[in-house]
């Protein structure tokens, strides 16, 4: 899609749990330091929820493809970035960054934020995403931005939601895959042969996430253990099969074919 923003800055929406206070000053201070204004946006509090009743998850699809359910605190995260998406299209903002409220930025963010909006490279989201090893088996650079800094188009999927800059359109189509849900949000971000959204990432990243302090998210979604019976236990290694064949294969698709219209920008 083609970017059409404006190149005035846009909302800052930093994601927050209202009993989180500390998380709240620090995050007002760090963007404070950076030339930023946060909104804070009320969190939807997955441990509040009736999950197994929950109209918006579909467990039965996400134990059949994963063989357990998606943590309360995921499925809080999804619907809380999902509630912004839904005040996006209903105030037609035409472009929001959104943050999670545990996130440190680099000194310049602002800049960052200000090239993207001005940038002949067109785009839907862009993920500021780079921990770990998002960019260690290669990626393709689009443009350059000030200090250093590169749009790029990797042919991974990497995870993380705590960072990412997004059109109205976005939102709009997003909001398509999230009625009922079964992926945390970050997937759903990084299935771009799904979406369809022109989805890039900056090298390096200029924000990066507190890996050192508790998760409000929890660390029981990295418990591997199976949760199934019955048929759904049957089903589950054919459906996890083909679950990963066809992520490996959508994102060296979508990869492969970006190439066409990426090779105006790569010469560049």
């Amino acid at each position: 899609m083609k970017t059409d923003i404006s190149t005035a800055l846009p909302p800052v929406f930093v994601i927050n749990r209202p009993k989180d206070q500390q998380r709240r000053a620090d995050m007002t201070e760090r963007l404070a330091k950076v030339g930023l204004t946060p909104i804070f946006f009320e969190a939807v509090d997955g441990y509040q929820l009736d999950i197994p009743n929950l109209a918006d998850y579909d467990g039965e699809k996400r134990r059949r493809y994963f063989g357990k359910d998606l943590k309360a605190g995921e499925i809080g995260c999804l619907l809380s970035h999902r509630a912004i998406y839904e005040k996006m299209v209903t105030d037609k903002i035409p472009c929001a960054l959104i943050l999670e409220d545990d996130v440190f930025l680099a000194d310049n963010f602002k800049d960052v934020i200000e090239d993207l909006q001005g940038c002949s490279v067109p785009w839907d989201l862009i993920r500021f995403v780079g921990h770990g090893k998002v960019f260690d088996i290669g990626y393709r650079s689009l443009a350059s931005l000030r200090h250093g800094y590169d749009i790029t188009r990797v042919p991974t999927s990497p995870s993380g939601a705590y960072a990412y800059l997004l059109t109205q359109e976005a939102a709009k189509r997003l909001l398509h895959f999230m009625h009922r849900n079964w992926i945390p949000v970050d997937i759903i971000h990084s299935r771009a042969w799904q979406t369809c959204l022109e989805t890039l990432l900056i090298h390096p990243s200029p924000v990066t996430p507190d890996l050192e302090g508790p998760s409000t998210i929890g660390d029981a979604r990295f418990d591997n253990s199976k949760q199934i019976r019955g048929l759904t236990k049957l089903l589950h290694p054919f459906c996890r099969c083909w679950y990963k064949l066809s992520n490996g294969a959508g994102k060296r698709i979508v990869y492969f074919l970006s190439w066409f219209r990426d090779r105006k920008y790569l010469s560049n």
